[in-house]
């Protein structure tokens, strides 16, 4: 139980710092009303008039039978065309004390998450503690259809 509930925050904490990789600056007088279905989370901002909301953000969240979370799929609104456009790509592996964390970007002209690509790998001891982490930025192209 410990060691689940450990995990979980050691992931939800690295995926919030990499979210702040492709967030955008918020002017800090927007409120932002967050809605939640299932396993989709969306960001948006009260409007001046304060009674409609400008969609901002959107987060599809993938788990394992287990509930740890896998996956992460952002996407950003994109008010001229009124879509979704995909934003970046985070997947997650654990085995044991291994952890393995790969991020990659939207690359509109490919069409696939292949822009700016990482991938963490840490190690957790017995106690739940960071033994080591090491990051790199060379991986093989992740596409679309690899997670969602």
């Amino acid at each position: 139980m410990k060691k689940t509930f450990l995990t979980r925050t050691f992931v939800a904490g690295i995926a919030a710092a990499l979210m702040t990789l492709t967030a955008t600056s918020a002017n800090a007088k927007e409120t932002f009303v967050y809605g939640e279905n299932q396993d989709t989370l969306t960001v948006s901002t009260l409007n001046e008039d304060g009674k409609t909301l400008t969609p901002k953000w959107k987060y599809e969240y993938q788990y394992d039978s287990l509930g740890n979370m896998t996956g992460k799929k952002a996407y950003r609104w994109q008010m001229d065309s009124r879509t979704w456009k995909p934003a970046y790509l985070l997947t997650m592996t654990s085995e044991d004390s291994l952890h393995i964390m790969d991020y990659a970007e939207w690359d509109e002209t490919r069409r696939s998450f292949g822009r700016n690509r990482r991938q963490s790998i840490y190690c957790i001891g017995s106690d739940h503690t960071l033994l080591t982490w090491h990051t790199t930025s060379t991986l093989q192209e992740m596409t679309d259809n690899q997670l969602f």
